[in-house]
This record gives structure tokens, sequence and C-alpha cells, in this order.
């Protein structure tokens, strides 16, 4: 079924009232008819099967609360270097795709886009959107938060339990084991952090293990900035979903 992330206050008494957004999708996108059941999800991450009473006005029925959970165990934030063109979107989709719970988009001294973050906010809207839609089409119960623009001076605020950040000279000296050992003793949370096309700046590396954040291997290969996230993501949840359940 559908799937759509809704507001507390769109739902009174089981009854819910679709925004603008969801009632042009319902009526004009999907063409459903009354009686079609579509899958609503709260603020507070309740899941439930609903029943359109109404497609003209937009209004749905709760009918029953469902059990699910597709998230993953650990909390996982994605620290992403600023990159040129719509590649920022595309990971962002990708990274929903993957479970991450937070995005944080980060200036880096070779970013190679410059702005501030008074005008990247103008982007949140779009940004906002492109999260919601991949985390409906993923059968997520969870919305990735995307923050403020930060820098190294305010990177303390987004660490976590597991701290590492991706460093291609890592890769070069054949350091692959700092990204097996951390996940092993990975509990409850992770931050990943990635830079644009450039890289990091040695400075940028060295202010980050002032921090307790590791630099880390991705195996042989150099990966682009778009795909190196996505490779961590792919990792983590390979670790935390079928590893450690013993399917492979």
């Amino acid at each position: 079924m559908q799937r759509y992330f809704i507001k507390n206050t769109q739902m009174h008494d089981g009854i819910i009232e679709a925004d603008s957004v969801m009632h042009k999708h319902i009526s004009k996108v999907m063409r459903y008819t009354n009686g079609t059941h579509v899958i609503c999800i709260d603020e507070d991450h309740n899941v439930y099967d609903c029943t359109i009473a109404d497609v003209t006005k937009g209004v749905l029925i709760k009918e029953k609360h469902i059990d699910e959970n597709h998230e993953l165990d650990v909390d996982v934030t994605l620290v992403y270097g600023l990159p040129k063109g719509d590649k920022f979107e595309f990971v962002l989709k990708k990274a929903t795709e993957l479970g991450v719970s937070r995005i944080v988009p980060f200036m880096c001294q070779r970013s190679i886009i410059r702005t501030d973050a008074k005008s990247l906010k103008k982007k949140y809207e779009r940004y906002n959107r492109i999260i919601q839609e991949a985390a409906e089409q993923s059968e997520r119960e969870i919305l990735p938060e995307i923050t403020e623009l930060a820098n190294i001076k305010t990177l303390h605020q987004y660490l976590s339990e597991v701290n590492l950040v991706a460093y291609e000279e890592a890769s070069r000296n054949h350091e692959e084991s700092t990204f097996h050992q951390a996940l092993s003793q990975l509990t409850k949370s992770i931050t990943i952090i990635v830079g644009p096309e450039g890289g990091f700046d040695e400075s940028e590396i060295e202010a980050m293990e002032t921090l307790g954040i590791k630099r880390c291997g991705l195996g042989k290969r150099i990966l682009r900035s778009e795909t190196a996230p996505l490779y961590m993501l792919s990792v983590i949840g390979y670790e935390r979903e079928l590893n450690n359940n013993g399917i492979y």
C-alpha cells in the first residue's frame, strides 16, 4: 500500500485530513477512489492502516495500528561535504533509502560550491520533500532529519558513540581495518563523515582527530564523493541486519 507521513495535527478522533500535497497525490497522481487502503505514519512513528473516506475532500479513516519496524537498530548520522551540482540531492535520496537517521550538510575547505546557512536554508523545502518521498518509497517509519549547515567548528554537535571520517589516504595506505573494528564496537549510534569532490584537507583531518574521530579507508578503490556515503551505509546495514542475524 502507498505510504504517507502525516503531522499529528492532521488526525483527530481517528479522522485524518490530508494536506495539499498528500491530497493531490491521492486524487490526481494515484487516482484513488473511496474505500482504497493506504498507510499513514504519524510524527510518533505510529503506523496505521487507513481507508480513504472522501477522496474529493481528502478525508481518511484510521482503521488499525500496524506493528512493523523497517529501521536500522542504530542511529546513523551522515556528515556530507557539500558537492557540486545535484549530487547532494542524489545522496539525500539514497541515504534515506539506506536507513540514515540524520544528514548534516558540511562546508569544507575544498567544497567547490560556496554557500552559507541562510542561502542553503531556502532549499530545505525541496530537500525535505526528497527525503519524505524516499522514506515513503522505502517503507520507513522515520523521516531523517536534515540539519543546518555545519563546519569544522560546529562538527562536535553531531558526534556519536562511534565516529569515522572516510579519507582517501587511509585507503591508499591500506587501512581497511578501522571501519570493521568500529562496527564491531557499535551499539547505539555512529557518525560517518565524507568529504566533497576534492576530499578533506589534512588540517581538517587533524582537527577531526582531536575530536576523537578516526580516519578510515573504504577498501582498495578510491570512491567518488557521492558513492562513499552510500557504500558506508550499505556496510552498516549489512552488519546490523544481515551478518548479525546469521543470514550469511
